[in-house]
């Protein structure tokens, strides 16, 4: 006789880009490890594969392709499924940068508890997809997905820009028509942005700059100078870690 499978409970989660509420369950006690196992292992491509597998398979209920899925809605996703499946509260490190009487810094390192369960989810207002670069041309953005903008972060800070504006071109239009990104290589859509002048580079730059975005915030007291600490932060992989 086979064992019982015990039944996961679910929960609602709206997505972030359009609104969308879908059912999802907490991840597995073998899910977690194959998260811990590719956080650890610090491969970015290993990482990318398990953290779309984990929440694709929490998705119980919802049409919803994670692959087609902006970056931050996997981002808010992922650290939604963290609090209800381990907890809402995580542990962390940190290290004291008050500076004392003697002009020395306190140094202290302590834990201090995350409310993982409470992450503020931030769009900008007034950001508009359809930027202009001329009287008849411009570029319509959009949002990266998840896959493309982890990659980027592994690339060094003075290529990381242009990657991610070449990233977010939907399509590039003129008087002679649309030209979308499909049809041309990374390459030819890198000459294209490098070849456009400071002010409209500037344009595309302001679209990337107010992705949005998710913060926790690490309210604590050092334990030894007694200096309050509050803290902002958006890496949420170091809570499985």
């Amino acid at each position: 006789m086979p064992l019982p499978k015990i039944d996961l409970p679910t929960y609602d989660f709206k997505i972030p880009s359009t609104g969308k509420v879908i059912k999802v369950r907490p991840f597995t006690v073998k899910e977690e490890k194959l998260l811990l196992m590719a956080i650890e292992s610090k491969v970015a491509s290993d990482i990318i594969a398990t953290v779309k597998q984990v929440s694709n398979n929490c998705i119980v209920e919802g049409d919803i392709d994670v692959d087609k899925l902006p970056f931050f809605d996997i981002d808010y996703l992922f650290i939604f499924l963290r609090a209800k499946s381990v907890g809402e509260v995580a542990a962390v490190n940190l290290t004291c940068n008050n500076t004392l009487e003697d002009g020395s810094t306190c140094g202290h390192q302590f834990l201090a508890d995350a409310d993982i369960g409470n992450v503020e989810f931030i769009k900008f207002d007034g950001v508009e997809d359809d930027i202009k670069l001329g009287p008849a041309s411009g570029v319509r953005m959009r949002y990266p997905n998840y896959s493309i903008m982890r990659k980027i972060e592994e690339l060094p800070d003075i290529d990381k820009k242009t990657h991610i504006i070449v990233s977010s071109i939907d399509y590039i239009y003129d008087k002679k028509g649309m030209h979308s990104h499909k049809d041309y290589t990374t390459d030819e859509l890198t000459e294209f942005v490098e070849g456009l002048t400071e002010e409209n580079y500037k344009k595309l730059e302001h679209y990337v700059d107010r992705f949005p975005t998710i913060y926790g915030k690490i309210e604590a007291d050092c334990p030894k100078c007694k200096f309050h600490h509050t803290v902002r932060y958006t890496e949420f992989y170091d809570f499985f870690t």
